[in-house]
């Protein structure tokens, strides 16, 4: 069955005249003839015969009529879908995040200022390994990336824009460091780090921040948030941490404030974004 053999019947329906059918479709009239004996064939029944000179229905031609307006009603129905479902994606945008961070700092902000800038769109929060963030918004699984410094790259198209600051300071055992705490003591037992493909920038913040109280430290790579987690909880080393980090409020763990601050940025390529990721933008730089 084709859609040609269907838009031959229905003119045929319509006019219950092979060479009108003919007309309206602007082929001949053996055409149209050829056209429904296949279905027919197909079939296995006929669905028009003579009757005192008259074209009719038969039976059979009553019911495929019948499933005919059924399936155009329903591929109008799924076009109407199809319609919503398009504008529905262009009214989302799909931000990433680091899994270690806190939602309770961001996500009422950032939804609140998308909702001002998109109302009747969609903001999806997503958290994801830091390694695996760059990845996604470059394959156009994400349209923005919400991170520290430490994962802006200069990649050509590439953009950031710098949304805020956060305080840091330093994750350590409260069980292996009793009070009081100090810097030089925490850096002595190392720092602790989870990503290979950051931790040369975050070594340069850790040598900066120890050289400027005057201590010395080594930077360990432990691969992967639990098993830094792991070693952190048996104090053979501390990890830098900062305020939205969702690990500083876990009372297992002590939290050394430093003075430096890191910027939060959202890192995504200009010319992907679609309307609703322009506005988006456009309203976060108001503030």
């Amino acid at each position: 069955m084709t859609l040609t053999q269907i838009e031959c019947f229905e003119a045929v329906c319509e006019s219950m005249s092979f060479s009108k059918a003919a007309g309206t479709l602007y082929v001949s009239q053996p055409a149209i003839s050829k056209s429904i004996s296949r279905l027919e064939e197909e079939l296995g029944h006929a669905l028009f015969e003579r009757e005192n000179n008259r074209l009719v229905l038969t039976a059979a031609g009553e019911l495929f009529r019948d499933y005919v307006i059924r399936a155009r009603q329903q591929y109008q129905a799924l076009q109407e879908q199809l319609e919503d479902l398009g504008a529905a994606s262009a009214r989302t945008v799909r931000l990433g995040c680091p899994e270690t961070w806190n939602p309770t700092f961001f996500t009422a902000r950032l939804q609140a200022c998308f909702a001002r800038a998109v109302p009747e769109g969609r903001l999806s929060i997503e958290a994801h390994k830091l390694s695996d963030l760059l990845l996604r918004l470059q394959s156009g699984k994400l349209d923005f990336v919400f991170s520290h410094d430490f994962y802006a790259p200069s990649i050509p198209g590439l953009r950031w824009e710098t949304l805020a600051e956060t305080g840091m300071g330093i994750l350590y055992s409260r069980e292996a460091f009793p009070a009081p705490v100090t810097l030089k003591a925490l850096a002595e037992k190392g720092f602790l780090v989870f990503d290979d493909d950051i931790q040369k920038r975050f070594g340069t913040v850790i040598n900066g921040l120890c050289s400027r109280h005057g201590c010395e430290t080594k930077i360990r790579s432990c691969g992967t948030v639990t098993r830094c987690l792991f070693e952190l909880s048996r104090g053979t080393g501390v990890m830098l941490f900062t305020e939205w980090d969702s690990f500083v409020s876990n009372s297992a763990f002590g939290y050394f404030p430093v003075d430096d601050t890191l910027p939060v940025r959202l890192i995504y390529y200009p010319e992907r974004l679609n309307a609703a990721g322009k506005a988006f933008i456009r309203e976060l730089k108001k503030k």
